[in-house]
Order: structure tokens, then C-alpha cells, then sequence
């Protein structure tokens, strides 16, 4: 932005908005009075054009009237000897005399009125003959109406030049009307871009600030400018992100802490595990054996557990390796880590797997299938049912886990696969969960080029859905 613009930006986002919508309004308020003025004096102009044209229309044709009217009257008086037909053809005569005068003033006469002028004296002239005289110079009226024929005609033809005249200029106004409306109107846009611009780039700065701070992208050092209250925005979100530096600082020192703390209670459950595995403190019958087995296994499982979690971003950083995966063995892994809570609950499970293999990596793809089977496993209802199905579509391989148990109410099933948040359903299983199994399932999912969603078409049951690209083979497993 250059220092004009800044130094033209009021302060207050109030006041710009303000100030934008009066000079903005300017040019279309002066259009409106331009436009206003010019359309009155077109009124007046077309007003004026059509008086005069009545007014010089109408005395050219009395004057033609007139000149008929005083042939008439001075044949009479030629006939008659009535001295008030001589004093009527006098009248007449000033009449008309008046009339050719005013007519001339308002149009050229030319040849045309000075003729009929001299025409008036001899008309004159003729009222002071005798009778005799007057019949045999009568004649001049001949000429005379002749003439003032000639002067209407005359007449009707200029005021059509002044008509045409002011259409002509009417036009011209109007194209200077089309062309001011264009520059205000232009003018106007150009304001409106202006001040557009002055709102929308510090608004967009903090939207790419934001966007950068929900990417964990550090934010740009150039400072925002314009009204106050977008520059103490932009310092808000400032303040947020060295706070959320600070807070994951804390995370990161919480779980380095975590770390230390686990490390020696784990090492002191996996030493016991291993004791009682090779029979030290004395022969374990079959039973006893096999919960060892477990205790062994899932010590490994929370040693792994505890890894991922001291780095959580490992599962994005390491490089993903998509092969067909079969997905019965890590199936029945994950199901024998959760045996004993399913014989405790009497679950009922169904595994029914088709044979063709998704394009996945082992490591993430059983790290979902934990996930969901534990999900499933500490949801269900006593005696309940655990199915685990497998179908595929013409691009995916869907995996589904689905369990009987309290449906997942409306409000919160857009928020499960949150990091760190739970429903408000009761886990039924022996330890609380940390609410971030979910949240892992569905970023490994998305790292392998799928998508882990929870079918709510289902209502019977609380299922989830993994879909994985897959190969072609296909076929179906029942167990």
C-alpha cells in the first residue's frame, strides 16, 4: 500500500466504511442534480419551441385571413360608398401591418416582407381613391394574397428548421448526458474498488495469518495497516501464536516428562511378565499361561504406545509405504490384545472378509484396526455383538467395524474425530480412554489415501467405515 493510501485510510473501521459510502455517493448525487438540471432545460427549450411555433404559425395564417377579409371590404366599399367599410378596411389593414411586423421580428422575411411592406403603402393609397380608381387598382391583391401565401409557406418551413434544430441539440445533450453519466459512474466504481481494497487487504492478511495458524506455519512479520480495529486483530492473533508456541513447548515438556515417569513402572511390568513367562516362581496351568502371554504382549504394545506418543508427528514424517496388505493377520492380532474383555463381555463376533487385499501400510493399517476394535470392544453391550466386514466397491476397499451398544447422539458426531474429546457415552471397558484413538485412526487412514467416516445409515448398531484403495482379486472369508 503506498504511503498516500495509508495516510488517506481513517483510522476507524466505522469512519472508513463511512466516509466510503458518502464519496461514493458524490459522483452519483451530482449525476442526479446534472441530470436533473439538464432535463429541465429540455423541458424549457421544448416548451419555448412549441409556444413559438404556435404563436408564428397561427399569425401567418390570420394574416392570410386578414388579407382576404380586406379584398373583400374595399370591393364592398367600391360598391357601397359606406364610409365604414373604408374606416373596417383601415383596421384591418393596421391589423395586418401589426401582425407582419411581429411575425418579422421572429423570423427572416427576406425578400418576402420588405414586398409585402410596400405592398401595405400602395394598400394604403388605395383606400384614399374614388370608386372608380379603386376598382381598377383592386387588382393589386392578386399579388398581395400571392405574396402572403409565399410568407406562410415561409414560415411553416423555418419553424421546421427550429425543430429540427432543437432535436439536433436535444441529441447532443443527451450524449453529453451518456458521457457524464459514464465518468461519474466510473468515478464512482473506482471509489467503491478504492475503499474496497482498503477494507478487503488487511482483512485478508488476517485470514492468511489465520489460515497459517491453524497450519502451524509461522506468520509473516509485515505488519497489518489499516483501520484500528483490523491492526489490534492482527496483534491479537500475534499474541495467539506465541501462545500456542508456548503451549506446545509445555506439551512437548509434558510428554518428555511423561516419558521418564513411564519408562520405569513399564520396565518393572515387563521384568514381572517375564518372570512369571519362563515359570520362576513356580509351573502356571494353561489359563494362567495364557493371560502371561497377554501381559507380555500388551507391556511390548504400551512400550510402542508410549513411543508414538512421544512423537505423534512420526506417523506423518515417516514415508508411506502402500502395498497390498492382508488384513485377516493383523485382524487377528488385534482381536487376541482384546480376547479376555470379550470373553468378560460375552461379546458375539463376526469377522467376514473378502480375500482381495488393500493398497495400505501394515504399520498404520493395524494401527486403525487397534483403534476401531478396541473402540468396539469397550463401547458394547454386555453380551453384544462385535462384527468386523469387509466388502468392495468399484474404487475402495471398505472395511467395516460396527458393534451393538448406545448410538453416538446427533450433536457430537461431527467432533469424535477430534483429538482429545468424548462422547458423553460410558466406556465399558476396563481402563478410561484418552480420546485420541479416533483421531489417529482417521490421520492414518488419510496418510494411506483413504478415509475413516461413521456411518450414520446405520442405526442398529454404532458403525465405522474404512475405505482403502484396493487390488483386483476378489472373494469372500467367512470365519
Amino acid at each position: 500500500m503506498s504511503n498516500a493510501t495509508r495516510g488517506f485510510a481513517p483510522r476507524s473501521l466505522l469512519r472508513l466504511v463511512l466516509v466510503a459510502f458518502t464519496v461514493v455517493l458524490l459522483p452519483l448525487t451530482l449525476l442526479v442534480i446534472q441530470n436533473g438540471r439538464s432535463l429541465e432545460r429540455v423541458i424549457l427549450l421544448a416548451q419555448d419551441g412549441v409556444e413559438s411555433a404556435v404563436v408564428d404559425t397561427r399569425r401567418a395564417s390570420d394574416m392570410n385571413d386578414l388579407a382576404l377579409e380586406m379584398e373583400r371590404a374595399i370591393r364592398r366599399y367600391a360598391v357601397l360608398e359606406n364610409p365604414m367599410l373604408r374606416e373596417s378596411y383601415l383596421r384591418l389593414l393596421e391589423r395586418y401591418r401589426l401582425e407582419l411586423e411581429q411575425l418579422l421580428l421572429r423570423i427572416d422575411g427576406g425578400d418576402l416582407g420588405e414586398s409585402l411592406q410596400h405592398q401595405l403603402v400602395y394598400l394604403a393609397d388605395l383606400a384614399q381613391a374614388n370608386n372608380e380608381q379603386i376598382r381598377e387598382r383592386v387588382v393589386i391583391f392578386n399579388a398581395f394574397n400571392s405574396t402572403t401565401l409565399a410568407l406562410d409557406a415561409l414560415t411553416r418551413a423555418q419553424i421546421d428548421d427550429r425543430i429540427q434544430q432543437e432535436r439536433e441539440h436535444v441529441i447532443v445533450m443527451r450524449q453529453q448526458l451518456w458521457m457524464l453519466s459514464a465518468a461519474l459512474g466510473g468515478a464512482s466504481l473506482l471509489l467503491a474498488l478504492l475503499f474496497t481494497y482498503l477494507i478487503i487487504r488487511p482483512v485478508r492478511q488476517l485470514e492468511k495469518r489465520i489460515l497459517n495458524l491453524g497450519a502451524g506455519v509461522y506468520p509473516e512479520q509485515v505488519p497489518i495497516r489499516g483501520p484500528a480495529e483490523l491492526v489490534a486483530l492482527g496483534d491479537k492473533l500475534h499474541w495467539l501464536h506465541l501462545r500456542l508456541c508456548e503451549l506446545e513447548a509445555q506439551k512437548l515438556q509434558f510428554l518428555r516428562h511423561l516419558s521418564h515417569e513411564l519408562k520405569t513402572p513399564l520396565a518393572s511390568l515387563r521384568e514381572g511378565a517375564d518372570l512369571l513367562m519362563e515359570q520362576v516362581t513356580g509351573p502356571l496351568n494353561t489359563d494362567q499361561q495364557e493371560v502371561c502371554e497377554l501381559l507380555v504382549h500388551n507391556s511390548f504394545r504400551l512400550q510402542e504406545l508410549i513411543e508414538q506418543l512421544l512423537d505423534y508427528n512420526r506417523i506423518q514424517q515417516v514415508q508411506v509405504n502402500e502395498e497390498p496388505v492382508a488384513v485377516e493377520p493383523l485382524l487377528e492380532q488385534s482381536l487376541a490384545a482384546h480376547r479376555l474383555t470379550i470373553d468378560n463381555k460375552a461379546l458375539q463376533v463376526s469377522v467376514e472378509l473378502v480375500e482381495a487385499c488393500p493398497l495400505a501400510d501394515s504399520h498404520r493399517l493395524k494401527l486403525v484396526l487397534d483403534n476401531l476394535i478396541s473402540n468396539a470392544v469397550n463401547y458394547a453391550d454386555v453380551a453384544g455383538v462385535l462384527q468386523v466386514n469387509a466388502k468392495l466397491s468399484e474404487q475402495d476397499y471398505i472395511l467395516t467395524v460396527a458393534n451393538s451398544g448406545q448410538p453416538i447422539p446427533e450433536q457430537e458426531q461431527m467432533r469424535i474425530f477430534e483429538p482429545f474429546v468424548q462422547g458423553s457415552q460410558v466406556r465399558k471397558g476396563v481402563l478410561k480412554g484418552s480420546g485420541i484413538g479416533l483421531s489417529i485412526a482417521r490421520e492414518a487412514a488419510e496418510n494411506m489415501g483413504g478415509k475413516l467416516i461413521l456411518n450414520t445409515q446405520v442405526t442398529d448398531l454404532v458403525c465405522f467405515e474404512l475405505h482403502l484403495p484396493h487390488n483386483n482379486n476378489t472373494g469372500t472369508k467367512d470365519e
